[in-house]
């Protein structure tokens, strides 16, 4: 993951709709990492389309300390819909269009 995205992540996690009030940046880095990974390594592709994939290189290479998959998923699928541009109607941080 490239500085950049991962201070991104570190200023944003709080925001998203599943961090928990109690969760830091910390307990979700390496989705967030593994979201940057899997982008890069399926370009082209629709998430839904190798969620499988990437939950078995997230378990293979998750730290002991990582969160499950199931709670992890949101999360890199959170940095796939950004790099991917795929940003939905109840992101945040998606913008607001002028001129409307």
């Amino acid at each position: 993951m490239t500085a950049e995205e991962e201070k991104y992540w570190q200023e944003h996690h709080a925001n998203r709709p599943f961090a928990k009030p109690e969760s830091t940046y910390d307990d979700y880095a390496h989705a967030y990492k593994t979201g940057h990974e899997a982008f890069q390594k399926y370009p082209g592709k629709d998430f839904e389309e190798i969620e499988d994939e990437v939950a078995l290189d997230y378990e293979r290479s998750k730290p002991g300390s990582a969160l499950p998959w199931d709670h992890a998923r949101h999360a890199v699928h959170a940095v796939w819909a950004k790099l991917g541009h795929d940003v939905g109607p109840r992101d945040s941080d998606r913008g607001i269009r002028s001129g409307i």
